[in-house]
């Protein structure tokens, strides 16, 4: 049994499809039903990308400074009396998970780290020595 709150068993779910989709590749590219299993990059590769997509669904947090007329703006008058200027939203940026949702009692914000660490020790880790 997953120990998830909110929506954080997506991020399981989201990493399994990245890592079925790359054994399907494989299979499909390189003509080998075992080239998965004998290769780490694949499996490299597939965490990476299930640690972009998280990090793309997840909130960011954003920096305020303590007076927040100053926040965006570089001071260039003395005059207070003009408008600061508002800044645009990020281009199409699509916030799916909330900052409570966690997965094994870590959170949403934690969880592109771990998965790119993950990547990592897959790729250093022989596959022979993976079960």
């Amino acid at each position: 049994m997953f120990i998830h709150s909110g929506r954080g068993g997506l991020i399981a779910l989201i990493t399994f499809l990245c890592l079925f989709a790359a054994e399907v590749y494989t299979r499909l590219h390189y003509h080998s039903n075992d080239y998965f299993q004998e290769h780490s990059w694949p499996k490299a590769l597939a965490c990476l990308a299930a640690a972009a997509l998280v990090w793309w669904l997840s909130p960011h947090s954003e920096k305020h400074s303590a007076d927040p007329r100053f926040e965006k703006t570089w001071l260039v008058s003395h005059s207070q009396e003009l408008p600061i200027a508002e800044s645009e939203p990020p281009f199409f940026k699509l916030t799916f998970f909330r900052k409570q949702d966690s997965l094994f009692f870590i959170p949403v914000r934690l969880w592109p780290w771990l998965l790119c660490v993950l990547g990592a020790v897959l790729y250093l880790i022989p596959s022979s020595m993976l079960p």
